[in-house]
């Protein structure tokens, strides 16, 4: 097994399905950053627009204005702290910006359909790229063998632009049905056997309140136990809330891990 990055989750939004709204000035936000980079995140994931499911889309200029503070204030801190900066969106010329403003890493939930300038922007600026699938984008089916198929495609785009580090997202979630989603995280070491390393979402999602006698749960431990069990599988970037508790548990898993070896 290999120790998982974990990405920290900054949504600088009033809606998102967690934890919108209490993030959503850029001074917020920072604060929250450096809360995350303490827990010991590796990366943080700035996102100016909710993808909630019936989220409303809003303006470039407002999703500018929502991250590229935040980007600035956390660039400045990288002389400091070795961590990555990542630019969720969907959109070219806010990844363009972000880029620009410090971030290196773009994060896009639709795997670069939404936009058809991303590929351009994620090759000409270099950055590192999370591919995602989201069936609204994806079509097709959310069979396990669909989005594998789906994302090498997607994936194989920008390796042929010359992009090192391409992450693929089955996207929890994004489209999919209870079944589906359980199965994908059951089944994620198929994704984790491809060329290209595996990035889970699973933080805090709705599907857990689905599972039989978690229909009350906050979702923080199942979260972190569907995180356990993806790095067991070889998942390599947790996307999470909770980072501490997510560092800890994963420490306690690999210390006892290499003692049982």
């Amino acid at each position: 097994m290999i120790f998982p990055q974990i990405m920290g989750i900054i949504n600088c939004t009033p809606d998102s399905f967690f934890d919108g709204g209490k993030h959503n000035t850029p001074e917020l936000a920072f604060e929250h950053a450096l809360k995350l980079l303490g827990d010991g995140a590796d990366i943080l994931d700035i996102g100016g627009e909710s993808t909630r499911p019936g989220f409303e889309p809003i303006p470039e200029e407002e999703e500018l204005a929502r991250v590229i503070p935040v980007i600035e204030m956390l660039a400045k801190e990288q002389s400091r702290k070795n961590f990555q900066i990542s630019i969720d969106t969907t959109k070219a010329n806010v990844a363009l910006q972000a880029v620009r403003a410090g971030a290196n890493m773009i994060n896009d939930i639709s795997a670069m359909e939404h936009d058809p300038e991303m590929l351009k922007t994620i090759a000409d600026t270099k950055a590192d790229a999370v591919l995602q699938h989201t069936l609204k984008y994806a079509g097709g089916t959310c069979s396990l063998q669909d989005i594998k198929n789906y994302l090498l495609k997607r994936a194989d785009l920008l390796k042929e632009k010359g992009i090192k580090n391409i992450y693929i997202d089955p996207g929890i979630g994004f489209g999919k049905t209870q079944k589906e989603n359980l199965a994908l995280i059951s089944n994620i070491d198929v994704l984790c056997q491809t060329e290209y390393p595996v990035l889970l979402g699973v933080s805090r999602k709705s599907f857990i309140s689905k599972i039989e006698g978690l229909e009350n749960s906050n979702r923080l431990v199942p979260s972190i136990v569907c995180g356990i069990m993806a790095a067991q599988k070889g998942v390599r970037v947790l996307r999470v809330h909770d980072v501490l508790e997510t560092k800890e548990a994963l420490a306690a898993l690999f210390t006892v891990s290499a003692e049982i070896q």
